[in-house]
């Protein structure tokens, strides 16, 4: 887990108020054998893409696991219809209401799609990536989509053949429980244990995971809780988690299509939602087949080790500080989730914004122990130093 709070953006699930008449999956485009290339660019494991809409180029981000969204600003630029109005729930399960309308055309890159409905909710941290929307599952539903980090491409097509995929490394994509067409694949835990996952590359992590999930899994060595301990980092479209009792679980094994990964760790939610994230594409080319329901990973090694060395808390940001963000039970009495982050290694952080943490580089990159200045509530100030463990 690196130092850094995790921001998942946006909705993984669509909980419509008048789910039983709307939905997102409409509109499309009528191309047909169409394959295109479309490059990204990523920002800490961010994606994203060029999006045309009335002969103007947008930066959207490219979100598999979120529906279309595009600014206010911009739905009223385009003289957007207004379809309804939806409750939806970013990934730590906060509710909202917020407008839907209706796309008339946007291009991704020669491609047309037309008449495609997209939420008008658009949080602020937006603006640090001088993005206009997101490109999301419901857009995506009717193609074929393979992502290919290596190369920085995304590929569109309706066309498998060009793909020359291997069914070996492939499994079942399931796209109908929900109104957006969320993927949801397939993973192998140990001793042949299925999860249903979200395929989210709105999350920059290898992994998320609920409780919810842990609890459906048996008791039987599929897992082990590795730390305790209790606060709040993961930052979803409506907000900061609420801080909550976390635990920090290894699962010794993980097949994804043609690869095992083992010792994968990761840090419990209380609530929301699970996925794999965009980390996956460090280690191979992920393809989301929507027309046939198939999910691909061809990985370039078939054993992958995902243990990483932890450090004793996590930061966030709360009102545009650092700060700490979940504290584990081994160092409890050393600092106390919400404390300001004042300084690290003599850097100076007493005044950072979002956005600066969202563009820069992580802050303890490369590092395995640090000098870290805390103050606390009543403004005392103590520097603590902090060191990477083996679990």
């Amino acid at each position: 887990m690196k130092f850094i709070f995790n921001l998942c953006l946006l909705f993984a699930i669509c909980s419509g108020a008048n789910a039983q008449d709307f939905t997102y999956n409409q509109g499309g485009t009528a191309a047909k054998n169409y394959y295109q290339e479309i490059p990204y660019q990523t920002i800490n494991g961010k994606m994203f893409i060029q999006a045309e809409l009335n002969g103007k180029k947008h930066k959207f981000l490219f979100d598999t696991g979120a529906p279309v969204a595009i600014s206010p600003e911009l739905a009223t630029e385009l003289k957007a219809h207004f379809l309804d109005e939806d409750t939806l729930s970013d990934v730590n399960g906060v509710t909202d209401t917020m407008g839907v309308v209706q796309i008339p055309k946007i291009k991704i890159g020669s491609i047309q799609f037309n008449h495609i409905p997209a939420i008008t909710f658009f949080p602020d941290f937006y603006k640090c990536w001088n993005i206009k929307g997101v490109i999301g599952s419901n857009i995506l539903r009717n193609s074929i989509v393979s992502i290919d980090e290596l190369r920085h491409v995304i590929i569109l097509t309706d066309q498998l053949e060009k793909l020359k995929l291997n069914d070996s490394y492939s499994s079942e994509l399931v796209t109908n429980t929900s109104y957006q067409s969320n993927p949801i694949i397939k993973v192998l835990l140990k001793d042949n244990i299925t999860l249903n996952l979200g395929f989210d590359t709105g999350d920059n992590e290898f992994l998320r995971i609920s409780e919810d999930i842990i609890s459906q899994l048996p008791d039987s060595g599929i897992y082990q809780v590795l730390a305790k301990g209790y606060g709040a980092n993961t930052i979803g479209g409506l907000g900061l988690q609420q801080s909550a009792e976390k635990y920090l679980l290894r699962f010794s094994e993980m097949k994804i299509g043609n690869s095992l990964f083992s010792n994968v760790i990761v840090e419990t939610n209380k609530s929301g939602t699970s996925a794999i994230g965009s980390k996956i594409l460090k280690y191979g080319i992920v393809t989301l087949d929507f027309i046939h329901s198939r999910f691909y990973f061809n990985s370039t090694k078939k054993n992958n080790e995902v243990k990483e060395r932890q450090w004793p808390f996590v930061p966030t940001v709360i009102n545009d500080r650092l700060a700490i963000g979940v504290v584990w039970d081994k160092y409890k009495n050393e600092v106390k989730p919400g404390e300001q982050i004042i300084a690290i290694d003599g850097t100076d952080y007493s005044k950072v914004t979002l956005c600066d943490m969202l563009n820069r580089p992580h802050i303890l990159a490369g590092k395995e122990s640090a000098d870290i200045t805390v103050k606390d509530e009543q403004g005392n100030l103590q520097k603590i130093q902090i060191s990477k463990v083996d679990y």
